[in-house]
This record gives structure tokens, sequence and C-alpha cells, in this order.
């Protein structure tokens, strides 16, 4: 068999034998763009990439890297690991990135870079973030060629792009677009620098780091304060009472959900307000004021069925899962779960956070009705959903301590 050269094209075959027509080693030339950005940004070379490798007890010469970067080949699954090391992201972030790629073939039509982010904007709002993606990337691709440093609509485009990211599950991938937008904080315009830090608290505190989430947040809640601008002092209240829920501090918590929901309510961001008041109904539950906290979120997913947000009625199904799955009421806990699972994995992006966490309340459902059959499916389903998500939130924590102490009790 004839070899392929460097440039993957077959070489001439023996005299006598049939040469075979070339067939080109297609990559992933987003996943290439990625690593160049991760080397670039880490100050790398090529050949300083295939150092660390090394030390990291893999093997990527440094002409591999290139065609890698070129979206000639795909890495292997050992290559893939290696590099996730070298640049201290998840493998699965890697998956996200081919995943987007998808996303970005799929691109809307038109060039009116205004209406294209109005329409993205209308489609965030009703939960489709895929479509919302889209849209945001085709305003990137228009408008970022022009442009030295990003234009207000530009910057506007890629913030709300890394919200789409977020919302999707791919916390990594948001996280590195907003550090790539805050580099150059000067040119931007000082309400988008605020709503960029508050997202990169939202990033931190689903991956874990609450400490530094916190300082993201209250640096945002100053800045917004002494620009008088009520939505970012309600965006700053809202990102610093889900900080100090998942902290424990539940009345710090109370407080500030409170100050951000009058600051919706006075602005008019019906949306926003439906929002907080899942972070309220779940925190009244979990202080021993159930009725109150069951209310607050079925009125919740009421509103928000009527107005088309699917991630919230998702959310508010699940929410209200669990609160009756933590007080052993079966039959209710399972009526909202199988709602919110329909609604999670019914459109074009399933949200697998959701899922997971419905997984989870079930699998314990079964566990304690002694249902080993369900508890089993329940378990498999956990074990399919861990590997797609970046968040850790306290179910995620809970399996797993139970994977690395050798399975389910």
């Amino acid at each position: 068999m004839a070899a392929p050269d460097p440039r993957g094209v077959v070489a001439r075959a023996p005299t006598g034998r049939r040469r075979r027509e070339a067939t080109p080693i297609k990559g992933s030339p987003r996943l290439g763009s990625y690593l160049r950005s991760l080397r670039q940004g880490y100050g790398f070379s090529l050949r300083k990439v295939e150092e660390r490798a090394r030390q990291h007890g893999g093997e990527i010469d440094n002409s591999q890297l290139s065609r890698y970067e070129k979206g000639l080949c795909y890495p292997s699954f050992d290559k893939l690991r290696t590099l996730a090391r070298i640049f201290n992201v998840t493998v699965q972030t890697f998956s996200d990135v081919v995943d987007l790629e998808e996303l970005e073939r799929q691109l809307p039509e038109g060039d009116d870079a205004q209406r294209l982010f109005d329409d993205g904007q209308q489609a965030f709002r009703v939960g489709d973030y895929a479509d919302a993606y889209a849209h945001f990337q085709k305003v990137r691709l228009l408008l970022e060629p022009d442009e030295e440093f990003p234009g207000e609509l530009t910057a506007r485009a890629r913030l709300s792009a890394a919200i789409a990211l977020f919302r999707m599950g791919k916390v990594s991938l948001c996280e590195f677009e907003l550090r790539q937008l805050l580099r150059r904080p000067e040119h931007l315009d000082p309400g988008l620098v605020v709503r960029a830090l508050l997202q990169l608290s939202n990033a931190h505190a689903a991956l874990g780091d609450l400490f530094l989430a916190e300082i993201e947040a209250e640096r945002s809640l100053r800045t917004a304060e002494q620009a008088d601008d009520p939505a970012l002092v309600a965006y700053a209240h809202h990102a610093l009472g889900h900080v100090l829920q998942d902290r424990g501090d539940l009345e710090a918590a109370v407080g500030h959900y409170d100050a951000c929901l009058r600051a919706y309510r006075e602005i008019g961001d019906e949306h926003g307000a439906l929002k907080v008041r899942l972070n309220l109904g779940q925190l009244y539950a979990a202080r021993g004021q159930f009725e109150q906290g069951r209310r607050m979120l079925q009125e919740t997913h009421d509103a928000a069925r009527r107005l088309g947000h699917r991630w919230t009625v998702a959310r508010a199904a699940a929410l209200l899962g669990e609160i009756h799955a933590r007080r052993g009421e079966a039959e209710a806990a399972r009526r909202h779960l199988r709602e919110s699972n329909a609604v999670a994995s019914g459109g074009d992006v399933q949200f697998t956070d959701i899922l997971f966490v419905n997984a989870f309340y079930t699998w314990r459902l079964a566990l304690d009705e002694g249902n080993e059959a369900e508890a089993r499916i329940a378990f498999g389903r956990l074990k399919y959903l861990r590997p797609q998500l970046e968040e850790l939130h306290p179910e995620v924590r809970e399996f797993d301590r139970l994977i690395e102490e050798g399975g389910r009790p």
C-alpha cells in the first residue's frame, strides 16, 4: 500500500499497481482554532507544548499539534487528555467545541447585524439557546473582521454568545469567551464589563470556585451602584444571592434576592424576576417554609409556561420535584420530575444539568422505595449524563463522592 505523505495525499504507487484516489483526513477547524488560542494564550510555542506533553507522560510532537490546529485531523483520546492537562481544561470542553462547530454550520441567513442580534435575543428569551448562539456568532462573523477592537454590537454579541454557552452547559467555553472579551476592558462600555464580570461569577460558581465567584459579584455590585444603573444592580444582587445560597448563608442570600426582585420589577424585567423567584422558592423550602416555597415555584412555573420560557419551566418543575422528594412525597415528586424531563429534553438543545438533577432524585426515590430495577435505570442515566456536565452543583458532588467510594450505596 502506498504510504501517505505529510500533506495527507497518497504517494505514487509502484509500477503495475493501480493508484488510489487521495482521501484527505478531516479534523475540526473549530477545535484547531481553540487549541491555537489556548496555546497562544499561554505563550507556548509548538515545541514548548511538545515538552509539556512529555512532562505529563504523553507524546505530542509539534508537527502533530500543527495538524490539529489546522483542522487536518482529530487528536486521539489519549492526546486530548494530555492537552487537557497542559491547558488546564476538561476533555469535555474539547467535545463541546466540536459540538459548536455543528451549530455554526447552521448559521442564519442575512447580513443585517442588528436584526440578527435582535433575533438572537428573542430566541434566547424563549429558551432556544442553540439558535440564539448561532445568531450571535453570525453577528461576530459579519463585524469582527473589520474591527481592531470590538465595537458595541460585536461586544454585546460576544457576551450574549458566552451566556448562551453557559445555558447550554458549556461552562468552560463560556469562561474562555468571557476572559477573551475582558482582556481589553478599556475598549468596552462599563455596563458591558459589569455584565461580563457577573457572567464570569456565574461560571466560576458553576465550576465550584465560590470564593472567586463572590469576589467578582461584589466588584460588579459596587461598580453597578456607582453607575446608578438599576438593571446592573439587579443582576449583581442576583449573582451574589446565588453564590451565598451555594455557600449555605441563606439569610444573606434572601436579602440579596429580595433586593434583586424589587429591582427587576422596577425595570420591568419579567423574565429576570421569574428566575430569581426560582431561587427564592428553593431557598424558602430549604429553610423550613415549604408551602411558601412550593407556591412560589408553582406560580413561577405557570408564568414561565405562559411566556414560553422553556428553561424556566423545566427548572421550576425540577425544583418542585426536588422539594417534594426531600419530604418523601414520591407521587408528587415523580409527577414534577417527569414533566421537567419532557421539557428539558424536548428542544434542539437538551438541558443536561436539569436532566441530571432529575435522574438523581428519581434514583433516590427508587432507593427509598426499594425499587431496584428503577434505581439501576436511574443510576445508569446518571453515569451517562455525568461526563457531559461541568457544573459542580450539590447533586453532582454527591454523585462523584459515591463513585469515588466504589459505587452506589
